[in-house]
């Protein structure tokens, strides 16, 4: 995978990441709704890779992001807990996260996908698209987080892993892989869980993943799936308001993928998948016990999609439909609100056509979406990109797109039971320039401008829709390697403002006005060693009295293997988090773990 495409500068890209910056002789990126060379896509992408993922010893994907330029979680607690982030100040509510082309957002949880619920072990690289994307991907108001499952593999036959920390925090896994002729299989499994390194944190998450593969001769594969996820969750208490609050998620996925090549430069794809999701959450006081909620949330979906793509890197076109159905519940027993309270049923409709025009080294990127949906208006989404090749080694990108995101489902933003027919909606422009044309560094910038009407709330007022303007600029820098070490940062400025009276919203809602991370990394293949320290530095706007408005992480990882001269050697990790034991949060009862130390083993055979 080519550096423009490459992980964040805390991870990695590669050994060459610099000199094949533009993927000029890679293999074409698998982004799922169009697949282009690094140098055809006007975005701005980061991709992390396996690999870059075992480096920090994460757990989910939750503490993958929080790596990333330009995405903040809110706190990362106990691995396996609940989080909310943002990507250049858009909310998690607006930011689409699939796994292998599903959905993973909870449509009645406030559009919320809990990236923190979602394990490591099972993923071959996370996309990231940061920035207005619904003519490829649909609701997708501030981005998208493209999840893609490993596949068999014939060179391995699997792995298992274990590691133990503080607060009897475990997490167990193991795989098993193989290919033969032309059928192969992937399985994975594992048990994460805490007493929690917060108080009322506990977590307990068991998972599964399993695929099956068949290759037809000609080249096209066919490939059936099924992720399991249970937790546990304990969402966290405070003794200065009086209350503590768990939680409980069951997610459920079976997805049938064909790709299959019908010529020369013409091929097919096509998925059907089903699932359903629940979860469940209550809260009451902590001195007296006296319950406050008690809710569970159900939904129940199908769907599937076809697509044709003609043509090559340099011209070449992409369309599509999609259908989805979707059935949500909520039941909540204690108060009995009519808002909390529901049945319904949404369905959507779409399709789209995505196009590359090549003219020396100019590209030119449009592309068009029409979704139909039930209870609501129907959107058109579009964008129009561009892409040149100053140089060998330097791109310059933009683009403008106008899209949406479906209202809140859920019961902070319905009205009597129903749901609001207008939609969130953004306008949004980007410019960038990527470049390794400098000695021994590879720098990339992004400048972005989004005007975005969202649903803002403010109780006991039902949310109405506010007027909101996001701009910024986001600059990462990865330099070449020195003695074994390489060194990356990035820095983002976001100003996010109320479009009406210029108040600047508060990080709740927008993120950091300034974020900075660092990253040094040192591998040594003699020595079978590798490491990586990453700080992290943002200042809150508007904490309020139970939080902490500023603090700097930062956080080591090592990795040691015992037969250095082996692919297959075992391993031993430790990482060492919080180093300095800092503290920034916005609430006493969402506060980030203290210092805390974890140590396992992992052998791949």
């Amino acid at each position: 995978m080519s550096a423009v495409l490459a992980a964040a500068p805390a991870l990695g890209s590669g050994q060459d990441e610099l000199s094949d910056s533009f993927g000029l002789s890679d293999p074409t990126p698998e982004l799922t709704p169009f697949p282009r060379p690094a140098s055809r896509i006007a975005e701005n992408v980061t991709v992390v890779t396996a690999e870059d993922i075992a480096r920090i010893n994460a757990h989910t994907v939750a503490e993958v992001l929080q790596t990333l330029p330009g995405i903040q979680m809110d706190q990362l607690q106990t691995p396996g807990s609940v989080h909310f982030f943002q990507v250049l100040g858009a909310s998690s509510r607006h930011i689409l996260v699939l796994i292998d082309g599903v959905a993973q957002n909870f449509i009645g949880s406030e559009n919320v996908a809990q990236v923190g619920l979602i394990p490591v072990q099972m993923i071959e690289r996370i996309e990231v698209v940061k920035g207005g994307a619904s003519a490829a991907w649909g609701s997708a108001l501030g981005g998208v987080i493209n999840i893609v499952t490993k596949s068999p593999a014939a060179d391995r036959a699997g792995m298992v892993s274990g590691s133990t920390g503080k607060s009897a925090t475990r997490d167990l896994r193991a795989e098993a892989t193989g290919s033969g002729e032309r059928f192969g299989y992937y399985l994975t499994a594992g048990k994460l869980s805490s007493d929690g390194l917060v108080a009322g944190n506990d977590t307990d998450m068991n998972h599964g993943f399993g695929k099956l593969s068949y290759d037809f001769p000609n080249g096209g594969d066919l490939s059936l799936s099924l992720d399991a996820r249970h937790s546990m969750v304990g969402l966290g208490e405070s003794r200065q308001l009086d209350f503590h609050d768990t939680g409980a998620a069951t997610h459920t996925t079976g997805n049938l993928s064909l790709k299959y090549p019908l010529a020369q430069r013409l091929a097919m794809e096509a998925n059907a998948h089903a699932g359903r999701r629940e979860v469940a959450t209550r809260a009451a006081r902590l001195t007296t016990g006296v319950p406050l909620n008690n809710a569970r949330g159900n939904e129940a979906f199908r769907g599937a999609d076809a697509a044709l793509s003609w043509g090559d890197a340099n011209h070449a076109l992409k369309g599509g439909v999609a259908y989805e159905e979707t059935e949500v519940g909520l039941h909540e027993s204690v108060r009995r609100l009519p808002q909390q309270n529901y049945e319904l049923a949404l369905r959507r409709e779409s399709a789209y056509l995505n196009g590359t025009y090549t003219v020396g080294r100019l590209s030119i990127l449009p592309g068009v979406r029409l979704d139909r949906l039930s209870l609501m208006e129907d959107p058109v989404s579009y964008t129009l990109g561009a892409t040149l090749r100053l140089t060998d080694n330097t791109l310059l990108r933009g683009y403008a797109a106008y899209g949406y995101n479906m209202p809140i489902v859920s019961n902070i933003g319905m009205q009597n039971g129903e749901v609001r027919r207008d939609l969130q909606h953004v306008r949004t422009v980007q410019m960038g320039l990527e470049s390794a044309d400098l000695p021994f560094v590879w720098v990339k910038t992004t400048f972005f401008y989004a005007e975005v009407n969202v649903q803002d709330f403010d109780p006991p007022a039902p949310p109405q829709l506010s007027q909101q303007v996001k701009q910024g600029a986001e600059l990462e820098l990865k330099s070449s390697a020195w003695y074994g070490f390489t060194l990356s940062g990035s820095y983002n400025f976001t100003d996010a403002r109320d479009q009406k009276t210029g108040k600047v919203l508060s990080a709740l809602d927008a993120g950091p006005r300034q974020a900075l991370k660092i990253g040094v990394r040192y591998d040594s293949q003699p020595a079978g060693l590798s490491a990586t320290l990453l700080g992290d530095w943002a200042k809150l706007h508007n904490p309020g009295p139970l939080g902490k408005a500023k603090g700097e992480f930062w956080d080591l990882h090592l990795t040691q293997k015992l037969s250095p001269a082996s692919d297959n050697s075992p391993e031993l990790f430790l990482s060492w988090h919080n180093i300095f034991n800092s503290e920034r949060y916005f609430y006493d009862f969402r506060a980030n773990p203290p210092r805390w130390f974890e140590a396992g083993a992992r052998w791949f055979f």
